[in-house]
């Protein structure tokens, strides 16, 4: 199950946030389209799943994982084979935010997180965090790869090719190793729970919407997510625009994984030790930081940095998250509380994208938006001090 999850956001991951800022350049000019115009598509998509991830967070609660994940593998693979065949930049948003949309939802941690931690105890924050790798294993493979098809080759070809190995080696790969867990099913390794009690009943949308911790998670972590999006979206723009070549934005971002794996695999075993609520805070201060550097000191190895304290953030975040909200919410309600929280994440994911454009289109760079992120991220860790942890939860 793990290592399906690892794969899936290998895939995931991989293409739509670290390889989608290489497709900026080659759309404005295939489509005669504006930068702000591009960047509409990952606007769109995340607009897309703030519709659908309430429903699909009920689903989780209670369809087949396995199903749920092969179904999104067969609409990311098809979508990005679809998408290359087409003419016109509104065609292209409109395909790539309903495919995008559906594929994060049933391939990302909407859907692991509430799987594996019902699979997983006293090693939750480890499983989540091995899971998670995929997207720093992704991060470091995908964007050179990519950019080598799209050198070579062109865009088309380059969509093409992610899309069959979607469809040929991911999608074999979960059907064979994602098995189903009954949503209330006892964790099964790290550690066996003798008598538990009976799990709490599920809690409604009102009520979640309603409770004070919602907001003090949802609003910080949505942030730290606006913040890795969009500065990964707009990455290779951002270098080329600090007189650096192709190869050298290829080259930066593979910092970004790296430091992703380290965050990934040492904040999850963190977070089965330490508070969940002070590791949230450490990455806060680490996208802080490296968004400091990118508005004020655009040299090559302070953007390296930059980006090596950014991955290292978005790494530490996906594990220590999904440790932290069973803590507060349950086992029971965790797809509920995943679905409802996505909408919160996505408006602020959303508005980053669309900023992001705006702001370079009227400005001629990325220091505004970049002013603007910090001063979030600064919200972000008031938020955060502001919450109270209940103790620990089994279920």
């Amino acid at each position: 199950m793990v290592g399906g999850a690892l794969l899936a956001q290998f895939f995931m991951v991989g293409f739509y946030s670290y390889s989608f800022s290489f497709l900026v350049l080659p759309l404005q000019e295939e489509f005669e389209a504006s930068r702000t115009q591009v960047m509409y598509s990952m606007t769109a998509s995340t607009l897309v799943s703030f519709l659908i991830s309430p429903l699909a967070g009920v689903m989780v609660d209670r369809h087949s994982p396995r199903l749920l994940m092969a179904a999104g593998a067969l609409v990311y693979g098809g979508g990005l084979l679809a998408l290359s065949l087409l003419g016109g930049i509104w065609s292209f948003i409109a395909l790539f935010a309903v495919a995008m949309a559906i594929a994060n939802n049933f391939l990302g941690p909407l859907l692991i997180n509430p799987v594996l931690a019902r699979r997983f105890e006293a090693s939750r924050g480890r499983a989540l965090g091995i899971a998670a790798l995929g997207q720093s294993i992704g991060g470091f493979l995908v964007p050179p790869l990519f950019v080598f098809l799209l050198e070579h080759f062109g865009w088309r070809v380059a969509l093409q090719c992610f899309g069959a190995g979607v469809l040929f080696v991911l999608l074999p790969a979960l059907l064979f190793s994602v098995r189903d867990i009954p949503a209330s099913g006892a964790a099964v390794a790290g550690a066996p729970v003798a008598n538990a009690p009976a799990p709490a009943p599920a809690l409604g949308f009102g009520s979640i919407l309603g409770s004070r911790e919602y907001w003090l998670i949802g609003v910080p972590v949505g942030v730290l997510f606006c913040v890795i999006s969009t500065v990964l979206a707009n990455f290779s723009p951002y270098v080329l625009g600090n007189g650096f070549e192709l190869a050298d934005a290829g080259t930066l971002l593979m910092a970004a994984p790296v430091a992703g794996i380290i965050g990934k695999i040492g904040f999850g075993f963190a977070a089965d030790r330490f508070s969940k609520k002070l590791l949230l805070l450490v990455a806060v201060a680490l996208m802080f930081t490296g968004v400091c550097l990118l508005a004020l000191l655009p040299t090559y190895w302070a953007i390296m940095a930059a980006i090596f304290c950014i991955g290292l953030a978005s790494g530490a975040t996906v594990p220590v998250w999904g440790a932290l909200l069973p803590q507060v919410f349950g086992l029971q309600s965790f797809g509920r509380v995943m679905g409802a929280m996505m909408p919160l994440t996505t408006l602020l994911v959303t508005a980053g994208f669309a900023v992001s454009g705006f702001m370079h289109d009227a400005t001629g760079s990325y220091v505004a938006m970049l002013a603007l992120f910090a001063g979030m991220l600064a919200l972000a860790g008031l938020l955060l001090a502001m919450l109270r942890l209940p103790a620990a939860r089994s279920a």
